[in-house]
């Protein structure tokens, strides 16, 4: 058996070194390989690899080779380019004049070239040697910009400035600046202010290239410094205005007529159709038919007449009309009023023409999702052993987008699903294992409706209030029936367009749990933990969420997401309220806070990526008559997008055992107060199935996490394997590694993930850490049998775990 595995090994590693031109034009040498030497260059590891990768890019297409990997072991070149030194040396020079841009002036390239003959073939291998030098710093900068206005702005706001005493000098920073000015310029009534009126000058701080002195001694001294700063180059950076500026250019602009048309279409364009005029507060509307209020119109200008022309207002209300999904194409025109007095002191101005194109009143979608988990302990004794759950689920929602001709959207949801145990014969009462149905309505008005002064609402990226009811039927067949009934009141707010605030004042939900079984009943008395989390319950309270998603200036592909969220139930409203007067009130009203927390971290290069994502939550029962969470708000792990070892609601909660494998308990769901997770994921492209339809890709995963409760659960206070206690946080950790494929659809992804358990917080022996039994004789054996080995089985229930998820888990 070593020995076999040996041989793979090596072979494997042979395979794996082996690259096969293909196609190539026969008796020419041709490109085998491309490699690139950076030397030198003030750089850290990775800007070193991203100039690198930079470099690459900038071969010649007659030098480049498309290397195509297949099962990961062999690697083909199709019809590579035959060599020419005169490709080889524009590509060369283009690396160069890269560095140029990253303010490297005295960059050098070389070129070696070696042939290697390989039966008839003769294979080309390329190293360029970029040698970067030492990079030009800014020794001053400076604005030298005739009109006092723009002179004062840019001093003004110089501490903004792309371009910094002692940073290199790079071409990105350079257009950033002007691309600054630029702005800084349109929001202050420069409409027609562009890039070409600004030109950026450098001049060579070296005083030997300049300067002449009829003292010897001064010009030894004035080269020594020149020889000096040749190691260490600087310049003279200075922002001017160009001499052949048009003056127009140069002008104030004010905005004189405003005329919004609210349902514009494309034959508008021509002319020829015919309007209905009104005008409210100095706007003029012209529209075909009454579509929305005009209040409603208004509320979503950042201009009036007699304002200065700013492109930050043109912005704002471009994308404020977007946002309200009434329309689904916005244009604004500025159009130059032609000033026919010949005074050069008279005020210039425009109008803001505002076509809105309408989007269709209503929108209707329908989906279906999937979701597989294996080795589910299921919630019927008789067949505990047998887990493998397959939901399906159907959503169908219907919405008008603009109620009441005030832009209010009202979305109608609804949702059926089911569970199927895909171990239990079709047709049994066992196949089903649970059913849901709900409906869910949602009113979204575009404005925030308070009792208070909030402010200049129009300083918010977007606002909203919405109210949000919904009811729900589950019936887990075996256990019990839940009626679920939810009303919301919510403000949600977005500052910017990546970052977002959702407050709930009033958040009402209600869960009547009845028809409980005799093993359902059973269940809850042997396991403490879950005897206070199963009851009909009633939260009242508040929430607050916050989301904010950062994309990095200097490396774009580096994306970090921070979601928090704060809940409470019948904490505040006790104090205010005497609430246990009311004997419904006080039976079923839940009180806790809870508060949770994510961390997402991306980083995406061209054909891989790496993901780690961070969660941690709690959840705080207030009082002694409540010892955990209600369990429809308590956390739970395992499944496609969580602990991907564990089945869905399969891990915890604390070190609490396994059920047994046969004749387990009624109910299997694991659920806790508490959740701490931490996921790393590595995702490769392979290659496309269907070019420019589907695409396979394949990851690499590692899990780390557990749930636990906040109290002690155990009747007689001694010790609970479900109760949090830092001291036992190690031990209590569960790992799992695994591997899945995903299949990209470019519209939705297909994930497929197997999860191998490393660290099992059930066992007590080397702190829970045990490699899966597996080895490469029953492998397949192990994962996919399908037979009555209860060998397998039992293996599967205990170690691995197989699922199938919709998109990325995080």
């Amino acid at each position: 058996m070593i020995n076999r595995l040996k041989n793979i090994l090596i072979v494997s590693i042979l395979l794996c070194a082996c690259t096969i031109p293909r196609k190539y034009q026969k008796n020419k040498p041709f490109v085998f390989k491309n490699t690139i030497e950076l030397k030198g260059g003030n750089f850290s590891g990775d800007e070193r690899n991203a100039i690198k990768q930079r470099l690459y890019s900038q071969l010649d297409d007659s030098m480049k080779t498309a290397v195509k990997d297949y099962a990961f072991l062999l690697h083909f070149i199709d019809k590579p380019p035959a060599y020419d030194s005169a490709y080889a040396a524009i590509s060369a020079r283009n690396m160069k004049n890269t560095l140029l841009h990253l303010g490297y002036y005295q960059a050098k390239d070389s070129i070696k070239a070696d042939t290697a003959i390989n039966g008839h073939q003769q294979r080309v291998s390329v190293k360029y040697i970029i040698t970067a030098g030492n990079p030009t710093l800014i020794d001053t900068f400076s604005y030298r910009l005739k009109i006092p206005e723009l002179q004062e702005l840019a001093i003004k706001t110089m501490p903004q400035s792309f371009i910094k005493k002692g940073n290199v000098v790079t071409r990105a920073n350079v257009l950033g600046e002007v691309s600054r000015l630029v702005e800084l310029y349109r929001n202050n009534g420069y409409y027609k202010f562009t890039s070409d009126e600004l030109r950026m000058r450098g001049d060579s701080t070296i005083a030997a290239l300049t300067n002449v002195s009829d003292d010897p001694f001064e010009n030894i001294r004035l080269l020594a410094e020149a020889e000096g700063k040749r190691n260490k180059p600087t310049v003279k950076l200075a922002l001017v205005l160009n001499p052949a500026a048009d003056s127009n250019k140069l002008k104030k602009f004010y905005i004189n007529n405003i005329i919004i048309y609210p349902d514009f279409a494309s034959v508008d364009a021509t002319g020829l159709t015919k309007f209905s005029d009104t005008t409210e507060k100095g706007y003029t509307i012209r529209y075909h038919k009454d579509i929305v209020n005009n209040s409603f119109l208004l509320r979503h200008l950042y201009f009036k007449k007699g304002d200065l022309y700013r492109q930050d207002d043109y912005s704002k209300t471009i994308n404020s009309f977007s946002r309200t999904g009434v329309w689904q194409n916005v244009n604004i025109q500025v159009v130059e009023i032609k000033n026919t007095i010949s005074n050069k002191d008279s005020m210039a101005q425009v109008d803001m023409i505002v076509q809105l194109v309408p989007s269709k009143k209503f929108g209707f979608e329908a989906n279906i999702e999937a979701s597989y988990s294996a080795n589910s302990n299921t919630n019927n004794v008789n067949v505990a052993n047998a887990g493998n759950l397959l939901g399906l689920s159907g959503n169908v929602s219907l919405q008008n987008r603009n109620v009441a001709r005030q832009g209010i959207k009202m979305t109608h949801a609804l949702r059926a699903g089911v569970e199927l145990n895909l171990n239990a014969r079709p047709g049994s009462d066992q196949f089903i294992n649970s059913s849901e149905f709900s409906y869910n309505n949602t009113i979204a008005i575009p404005k925030l409706l308070y009792p208070f002064k909030w402010g200049n609402e129009k300083n918010l990226y977007s606002k909203q209030t919405f109210f949000s009811t919904s009811v729900s039927h589950t019936n887990r067949i075996g256990l019990f029936k839940l009626n679920s009934f939810g009303f919301a009141l919510g403000y949600e707010f977005n500052f910017k367009p990546n970052q977002s605030l959702t407050i709930k004042p009033l958040n009402v939900e209600y869960s009547s749990l009845y028809n409980r079984s005799a093993a359902f009943d059973s269940t809850l008395n042997k396991n403490p933990y879950l005897r206070y989390s199963f009851n009909t319950a009633l939260v009242v309270g508040s929430t607050v969420g916050y989301s904010q998603t950062h994309i990095s200036p200097k490396h774009p592909n580096r994306v970090s997401t921070f979601k928090i969220n704060f809940e409470e139930s019948g904490a505040l409203l006790y104090f205010a309220v005497p609430l246990d007067r009311f004997s419904f009130l006080g039976k079923d009203l839940k009180k806790f806070l809870k508060l949770d927390a994510e961390q997402t971290w991306t980083w995406t290069h061209p054909k891989s990526a790496v993901a780690i994502h961070l969660f941690g939550g709690v959840g705080i029962p207030i009082g002694k008559s409540d010892t955990t969470l209600p369990f429809f708000k308590q956390y739970f792990g395992g499944g496609p997008n969580s602990m991907r070892g564990w089945p869905i609601r399969g891990i915890g909660p604390g070190s609490k055992k396994l059920a047994p494998f046969k004749g387990g308990n009624a109910l299997s769901d694991r659920t806790g107060d508490m959740r701490l997770e931490a996921n790393i994921e590595y995702r490769k492209d392979l290659f496309q199935i269907i070019p420019n339809t589907l695409t396979l890709k394949w990851a690499l995963f590692a899990d780390i996490g557990n749930v636990w409760n906040f109290k002690n659960t155990n009747p007689n206070g001694g010790f609970d394997s479900t109760h949090f206690q830092f001291k036992n946080l190690y031990k209590q950790l569960g790992v799992n590694l695994g591997t899945g494929f995903r299949f990209d659809f470019n519209y939705v992804l297909i994930r497929v993930d197997l999860g191998f358990r490393f660290k099992r917080p059930e066992l007590e022996e080397n702190a829970g850490w045990k490699a899966p039994s597996i080895g490469f004789d029953d492998l397949f054996n192990k994962i996919f049998s399908r037979g009555k080995d209860d060998e397998y089985r039992k293996w599967r229930y205990e170690n691995f775990n197989f699922s199938i998820g919709l998109t990325y888990p995080f």
